[in-house]
Order: structure tokens, then sequence, then C-alpha cells
């Protein structure tokens, strides 16, 4: 009999075991919780933990990354979305321009489709960092305003998220103090890259050296995309800034190695001559051949127009040997009765005009044919003239110097001046 009854009871439980109870409790859990020993206090602590409740310093037990049950779809899901702009910049730093004009319309679309996501999406920490990474690649920054306040959002995306919010609003103060302490190698791989490279960006005029580490960084992190190809663009501009000629050579191998179809590269190349061009370089001589062998790698329809660029930016910046070199090889390689013939002309006439070899300078100036440059352009030649028929009229030094300054050189002086204000403003 009690055999009999214990067979029962055996199968009654074995049938009812997976039914679930109110609350999704199984009774198998009931029994189990039953014949447990488990101190009551234990017990009071794992319900408050299973409740999500305070803990036992008083601190709410840490949210989910990301929810069970996700709030749309997942091809709708922002971490799933950002893939497709991802690939399509990896496709920019390859050359491709319909990838170009894709980028700018994707970035429109999802910008439209992340502020109508609902609110709940912003639990899963991986839409987060989507979105923040969208905002760091110029998208619109309301994205993240739903997001800001979620209270379930890591701490350290948190930062990040303020930081992007600061940038894609053109705070960029607030967003260099709260994104430059942020270690990027401790972040998601998804934004480790990008702000390291937003880092380097925001820090550069305050700090070229640190910009300069931030960029490696970004290198480093986010290697064959576009975020590389940015960093390499900046650095490169930087440590020419700098004078560090053997990390120079290095970095600019390396860029023409791995992104030499990239559609920034041939306006980086502008941006990058005239910026070196700009510097007073010790050695311009070791410069000027570090150049010639760079442009030797250009395509020779872009040659003669980097060459002018060079030669107008050092003008202004008063590097004469370099403005002499750029605005010779512009002539070389430019058409007789092209503008930009006559403008080379016009920035080597220029950069003679204050020099022992002034005379030519003159020779040159007076060559230019007026009607094809601008009226800046006009003006720099006309000062120009006037700063070389000066120093022509310069009296042979004394013995003895005079004590008053002679006339002509205190017009030569107020020529030059005037050349200098001139040859800082911008050329059209």
């Amino acid at each position: 009999m009690c055999l009999a009854l214990s067979g029962l009871v055996a199968g009654i439980t074995a049938a009812v075991a997976a039914e679930p109870l109110a609350g999704g409790v199984s009774l198998i859990n009931v029994a189990a919780a039953e014949t447990a020993e488990v101190p009551p206090e234990t017990a009071a602590e794992a319900v408050k933990a299973e409740n999500g409740e305070e803990g036992e310093e008083g601190e709410p037990a840490p949210a989910p990354l990301w929810p069970e049950m996700p709030a749309v779809e997942a091809d709708k899901q922002p971490f799933v979305l950002i893939r497709a702009l991802r690939s399509v910049q990896d496709k920019v730093a390859a050359g491709s321009a319909t990838a170009h004009e894709q980028q700018r319309q994707l970035m429109q679309s999802l910008g439209t489709e992340m502020t109508a996501l609902p609110v709940a999406v912003w639990d899963d920490v991986r839409n987060v960092r989507a979105a923040i990474f969208f905002v760091l690649s110029g998208g619109n920054p309301a994205v993240l305003k739903a997001a800001a306040g979620r209270a379930g959002t890591p701490l350290v995306e948190r930062r990040v998220l303020r930081g992007a919010m600061a940038y894609g609003e053109g705070r960029v103060i607030d967003a260099l103090g709260l994104l430059h302490k942020i270690e990027a190698r401790s972040l998601d791989p998804l934004l480790a890259g990008i702000v390291a490279l937003i880092q380097g960006t925001l820090i550069t005029k305050k700090d070229a050296r640190k910009a300069i580490h931030f960029f490696d960084e970004a290198r480093l992190l986010s290697p064959g995309t576009l975020i590389e190809e940015s960093a390499l663009r900046q650095q490169i501009l930087l440590v020419a800034r700098e004078g560090e000629v053997e990390r120079f050579d290095m970095l600019t191998a390396q860029y023409s190695r791995r992104f030499p179809n990239s559609l920034f590269a041939r306006s980086f190349r502008r941006q990058f001559f005239a910026g070196v061009a700009r510097q007073n370089f010790k050695r311009a001589s070791e410069w000027i051949s570090r150049t010639e062998t760079e442009l030797m790698k250009v395509p020779a329809t872009e040659r003669a127009g980097l060459y002018l660029a060079i030669a107008e930016e050092a003008t202004k910046g008063g590097n004469i040997d370099i403005a002499r070199f750029a605005a010779s090889k512009a002539r070389e390689l430019s058409r007789a009765d092209s503008r930009s013939f006559q403008r080379a002309k016009l920035f080597e006439g220029a950069a003679l005009a204050a020099t022992h070899d002034f005379e030519q300078g003159v020779l040159l100036l007076n060559d230019v044919d007026v009607a094809q440059v601008g009226a800046s352009d006009r003006e720099i030649r006309d000062s120009a003239l006037a700063v070389a028929g000066a120093v022509g009229r310069w009296p042979a030094v004394s013995g003895a110097l005079e004590e008053a300054e002679p006339e002509s050189v205190g017009r030569a002086r107020a020529l030059l001046t005037e050349v200098d204000t001139l040859l800082g403003g911008s050329s059209p």
C-alpha cells in the first residue's frame, strides 16, 4: 500500500512538473525551493535582486546591457542600421564616388529613422553606441537626446554620449572637456577608433603633440577604415608643422600606399602642400626636395595647380625660397596663355621683389597680364612693384650711419608693411 501510494505521488509530480504556476514559476522550482534550506535573510535578498530592488549597499542592481525583448524588429535596430554607414565609409576611403553620394543620403535617412524610434530602443547599449558613432561621423545630434535620458546606459558610454552631443552641436570646448580624458582603447570596438579621431581633432590647436598621439590611437584601433584615412591626413600635417622629417616621410608613404584612391586624397594634397608652404622651416631646401618627391607621385594634370597653390601660400608666409621654387615649377607646367601661368609669374615676382634679385622680380611682375588675374592679385602686383622700386633706390651704406632714418628707407618700410597686409589677405 505504501509502495503504491509512493508511486502515485511520484507519477503526479512527474506529470505536472513542467506546468507553470502564476508568475512563471514551475512546480518543480517550487518543490526545490521547499526542500532547500535557505536562511530567511538570503531568500529575501534573492527576491529583491530578482525584482531589481536595491542590494545590500543601497545601490540598484545593474540593468542588463540589452533587453531580452527588443523594442523594434532586428533590421530596425540602430546597431544594425549603422553597419551600412560603416560599409559605405570604407568604400569612400577606397575611392568610390558613388559611395560618397550614398553616404550623404544615408546620413539623412539614418537621422530620420533613428529619431523616430521608440524610447525603449535606447535601453540597448549597442544602440546607444551606434547613435554615438553616427553623431561623431557628422550625423544629427538630436538622435542622442532620447538616449541621454535612459538610466541603464553604462557610465562610460554616458560620458561619451554627452561629449558626442556637444561635438555634434558645435560646442567644441565642452566636447573636449568631456572626451579628452577617455581611454579610447577601453571602449567598445565600434567607438574606440572614432573617439580617438575626434579627440585628436579637438585638441589639435591646443596641443599638437597630444593630437598626434590620439591620431596614432585612431589608426591602430580602426585600420583600413575612413577613420584611419582621416587620422593619417591630419597627422601628416601636424608632423610637418612640428618638423619631424623622418616621421613625415613614413606617414606620407603610408598614406600613398594604403589610400591612394581616397576621394579626399586630391583635396588633401592641396591642403598638405599649402600647409607645408606656410611653415617657416629652417631647412627650406630639404623640404623643397621632399615636396618635389611627393609631387612626382601626383598625376601630371594636378601638378601645376599644386605648385601654384604652394607658391601662393609660401608667398603669403614669407617663405621666399619655397615660393620661388614652386612658382618656377608652376610656370614650366602651365600653358603660356593660361591664367595659372600669369599667376605663377606674379607670385615669383612678388617673392623676388624684396630680395637682391628684385630686378628680376620687376621684370616678371611687369610681364603679368593683369586682365587674367583677380583684383587681389593685381593689388599684390602693384605693391610688390612699389617695394622693388623702393629697394632699388636705397642709398649705399656710408661709413657713419646718420641718426635720422633716410626717407626712402621709411617709405620702403611702409610699402613692405602694405605688401605683408595684402599677402596676408584671402585670395579669390
